[in-house]
């Protein structure tokens, strides 16, 4: 025990031996020891085993209302009473000592609790509990207990105070704020003061006799004046009878009596021989201190000597306190002092004082007692007893005060008289019988006293022999509480165990379930590389089985195309480091082998694990991967359209702040003529930028596809750009060279604008023909022809623009067309002079009709109806710039004589209409030699000098 208390700090020598030597006998078997000396050198050797016997020996032993009538009987007898007298400002104050794992300080927190709403008040209650266990401390703090407390518990407190937590109940905040639990020594650590109720039910059974008459007064010194002890039921107050008074004995509710003055008891957790002495009377140099006696002190004293003297007994007739004068009337009898009044006063004042007392104490009357002679130090006196009651209050434990009254000396009966006489002599046998009956009285006084001195022997036998059976019955309830606490502990163990098998067996088929879904080859091997386990996936690939177990890994083939197996493991041995790597098989197939070291749950190296993962269709999804992403890179480098992968640039808080590019293919280099990998996109660049910007930053918004055409002014390239979300931060942009797509367009698009305005110019053509060669032709077959061959010529001249994509006609070629027909016999009909000259569309339409004019009517009645008959077609450029003009000259000659006609046919309305069209004049001469027709006009716009 001694070495136990260096260890823990807490000394269980005042503890009873067979207890400790019961839970020492429970350490020796857990440990396996033989001996106490063998336990005690394992002790020394073992410092957690100091801890664990600690543990052992507080037993703890609790339940929620343990002993339910005792319960009832502490609300009745203790909290009834306590909130009647509590003051507005007062406050509870209990101390539950050995709480354990804090069931009955929570027990009494809801007895208050409910009285309180009884009397629908709001008390200020303070509940201190306390134990040396700190593990059951932990979890009284907590406040989480079992669902087996509903067998304590009713339903209705239940639902009040506890909430329900699943598998467990646990404390509401309500009750849990009024207990304080700490780790406290009864034993050794100071008290708490002014407590009105003290629980102490699992521990003082477990102490010796000795240590619970210092824990009983410690208890009284820590309550309230009238304060309230509450024990167990294997517990009592015996040993300690003048500090409580009974409330409830059944029950063990016990009452505080007054406090009487005098030297504290001290209790000390220190051998005998080391426990301090009292202290020495101080002295001065003119002798012993002379202290300060207060006036109420003074007055006492002063009335000690002046009244008769007293003792202060208690209801069990206990001495509490003896006046200064009360000596004299004191004789003990031989053997054990006593603290009982009648036993210890003289003898001739015993029997007439135990019935004083026994009227005072019982039936609360005061009673005077007969004169007693009592023989003194100075001779035979007659002493009266006056006996009366007395109380501190309603509620405590009645007393008794006794005066001791000295009347005067014993008178002795005369000798002799003066005379004879019958009177005399009668008094004489008067007195005489008188004196016999008070001897024989006395005689009888004398016997009584020895009857009541065996039965006071024999009571005493019969106290010693009730304590025997108590301490008996202590041991047997110490034991029964042991026994409890070791059932209980052996069906935690049980409970334990079976849930650690089920879980163990859960765990079991979990692994095995996982093994065979994962097929994951997976092999366990000891310190020495030998088989410790196998999973059924790896006999496909080693040549092993179960009863192979044991055997080293070297023994066995495998179809590894590796031969590094057993080396990698010394290596993962040795190193302590994992090894992963990919292997092939013989049969074409690829495994993932990873070999790790094999650690204990205490951290301990013990071998090595080897698994194996099959991983060819990843491999053959690799291969195919990379050859897919060869192809697309092919692809993605030989493409003629741009790429260009974008990626956005965020702030710290996740915005974007800008758009990066983060890959491009040489086709985007080459069109953009840049390097674009890392290059920013702001819209704040430039225009062409600014639009990929904006491009790329709605698909980032919309998550949509963009398509456009841009116009790249670094470059002056038209881009058709389409840019599509890969994902939430990335955008793919393709785009390609429009630009000669886009200027056909353009082109078609004014060729189609133009050719609608030459249709709709040339339907114009064509009706103005039609109506004016029928104003001009009676004849419907003369009109027919006329307006064939003028369509013919129109036709020609339309043939040439479509030729040259109607950018216009060279005039010597369209003189050329439009004449051939005219010019059948004599090849050397026509001369034709002038530089190279180009006509617009429009220009060629007009001079087209304008020659087939000229020409028809130089067929018909000019030049060209005689063999011999010549035409000149010759043109110039006259001056620069937009003052230049253009002259076109048709000369005919060697025709037959020209006469002027008489009237203005449609030949000369088609003039006059060319020259309108062209800006221009026309002037036809009408010669004896021939027609001369002049054609003038401002040549920008209409015709251009050279051949293009």
């Amino acid at each position: 025990m001694g070495f136990l208390h260096s260890r823990t700090g807490h000394d269980f020598s005042s503890y009873k031996r067979a207890t400790v030597l019961r839970r020492v006998a429970r350490r020796m078997q857990v440990t396996r020891m033989g001996s106490l000396s063998e336990y005690a050198d394992f002790l020394r050797e073992n410092p957690e085993e100091a801890q664990d016997l600690f543990g052992d020996l507080l037993i703890s032993v609790t339940a929620f209302f343990r002993d339910a009538s005792a319960f009832e009987a502490l609300t009745k007898e203790t909290l009834v009473p306590l909130f009647d007298n509590l003051a507005a400002d007062s406050k509870l104050r209990i101390w539950s000592v050995g709480c354990a794992t804090g069931e009955e300080a929570y027990s009494l927190a809801i007895l208050i609790l409910e009285e309180a709403e009884k009397r629908r008040i709001l008390p200020s209650v303070q509940i201190f509990a306390t134990d040396l266990d700190g593990g059951a401390l932990a979890t009284a703090r907590e406040g989480r207990y079992p669902k087996s407390i509903e067998a304590h518990v009713s339903e209705m407190r239940l639902r009040r105070f506890f909430v329900d937590d699943g598998s467990h109940y646990r404390i509401r905040k309500e009750v849990r704020d009024m207990v304080l639990f700490a780790s406290h020594s009864a034993l050794k650590d100071p008290p708490f003061m002014h407590v009105d109720l003290i629980t102490c039910r699992n521990l003082m059974i477990y102490l010796e006799r000795d240590m619970q008459r210092q824990l009983l007064w410690l208890f009284h010194y820590a309550l309230k004046p009238s304060g309230y002890l509450f024990l167990g039921s294997a517990e009592s107050i015996d040993v300690r009878p003048e500090y409580f008074t009974p409330c409830d004995r059944e029950a063990r509710v016990y009452m505080a009596k007054p406090r009487l003055t005098g030297r504290a008891e001290m209790l000390m957790q220190l051998p005998k021989d080391h426990q301090p002495h009292a202290p020495l009377p101080r002295f001065t140099q003119d002798g012993p201190e002379r202290p300060h006696i207060p006036a109420p002190v003074v007055h006492k004293l002063a009335l000690e000597e002046s009244a008769p003297p007293s003792v202060l007994v208690d209801e069990e007739q206990r001495i509490l306190n003896l006046s200064k004068s009360a000596g004299s009337f004191i004789q003990p009898p031989e053997g054990p002092l006593s603290l009982f009044l009648p036993d210890i006063v003289r003898p001739e004042l015993r029997a007439e004082l135990r019935r004083a007392l026994h009227r005072a104490l019982n039936a609360k009357k005061p009673s005077l007692t007969l004169p007693v002679a009592v023989a003194t130090d100075d001779g035979a006196r007659r002493i009266v007893m006056h006996v009366s009651s007395h109380a501190a209050d309603d509620r405590s434990a009645p007393q008794a005060l006794v005066f001791f009254m000295d009347i005067g000396p014993a008178t002795q009966t005369a000798s002799a008289s003066t005379g004879p006489s019958p009177d005399m002599d009668h008094l004489h046998r008067v007195e005489e019988e008188l004196r016999a009956t008070q001897e024989h009285l006395s005689a009888s006084r004398r016997e009584h006293e020895s009857a009541m001195q065996e039965l006071r022997v024999a009571n005493e036998e019969l106290q010693s022999i009730n304590e025997e059976y108590r301490s008996t019955a202590e041991e047997l309830e110490t034991s029964k509480e042991e026994l409890q606490s070791i059932n209980e502990e052996l069906t935690t163990v049980n409970t334990e165990m079976k849930l650690k098998l089920d879980a163990i067996a859960s765990a079991h088929s979990d692994l095995q379930n996982l093994i065979n879904a994962t097929e994951i080859g997976t092999l366990f091997l000891d310190a020495k590389l030998r088989i410790k386990m196998l999973t059924p996936s790896v006999e496909q690939l080693f040549s092993v089985t179960d009863s192979d177990v044991g055997r080293p890994i070297s023994d066995f083939t495998h179809k590894l195309l590796y031969d590094g197996v057993e080396q990698d493991a010394a290596r993962v041995l040795r190193d302590l480091a994992p090894i992963e790597a990919e292997v092939p098989t013989r049969n074409n197939g690829w495994l993932m082998m990873r070999l790790r070291p094999y650690r204990t749950m205490d951290d301990r190296i013990e071998g090595v694990v080897l698994s194996f993962v099959d991983i060819s269709a990843r491999k053959k999804a690799e291969d195919l991967l990379r050859k897919s992403e060869e192809r697309y890179r092919s692809l993605f480098e030989a493409m003629d359209e741009g790429y260009i992968l974008t990626e956005a640039v965020r702030r710290a808080d996740g915005s974007r702040e800008a758009i990066q590019i983060g890959d491009a293919n040489p086709a985007a280099r080459r069109l953009l003529k840049a390097e674009l990998t890392g290059k920013i996109l702001r819209p704040s660049d430039a225009s062409a930028k600014a639009d990929w910007y904006e491009l790329a930053d709605q698909v980032f918004q919309t998550g949509d596809s963009q398509r456009s055409e841009l116009w790249d002014e670094t470059v002056n390239l038209w881009l058709e750009v389409c840019a599509s979300r890969v994902d939430e931060n990335r955008v793919a942009i393709v785009f390609q060279d429009v630009s000669q797509r886009k200027r056909h367009a353009d082109e078609r698009e004014l060729m189609v604008g133009e050719l609608n305005h030459r249709v709709k110019n040339m339907l114009a053509v064509v009706q103005s023909i039609g109506r004016q060669t029928l104003q001009s032709t009676d004849q419907p077959e003369m009109f027919v022809e006329a307006f064939s061959q003028r369509i013919e010529a129109l036709a020609r001249a339309h043939n040439l623009l479509t030729l040259d994509h109607w950018r216009g006609s060279d005039l010597r070629e369209l003189t050329l067309a439009t004449l051939q027909n005219f010019a059948v016999e004599n090849e050397q009909t026509f001369e034709m002079s002038g530089p190279p000259a180009r006509l617009s569309p429009n220009a060629t339409i007009s001079f087209g009709m304008a020659l087939h004019e000229l020409a028809t009517n130089a067929l018909k009645y000019g030049a060209l109806s005689s063999s011999e008959g010549q035409v000149s077609l010759r043109w110039f450029f006259d001056g620069e710039g937009d003052e230049c003009k253009f002259h076109f000259y048709w000369n005919e000659s060697g025709g037959p004589a020209v006469d002027p006609p008489t009237r203005k046919g449609f030949g000369a309305r088609l003039l006059r209409g060319v020259a309108r069209e062209l800006g221009g004049t026309v002037n036809v001469l009408y010669n004896i030699s021939g027609v001369h027709c002049a054609i003038e006009f401002p040549a920008e716009g209409r015709v251009t000098e050279g051949d293009t």
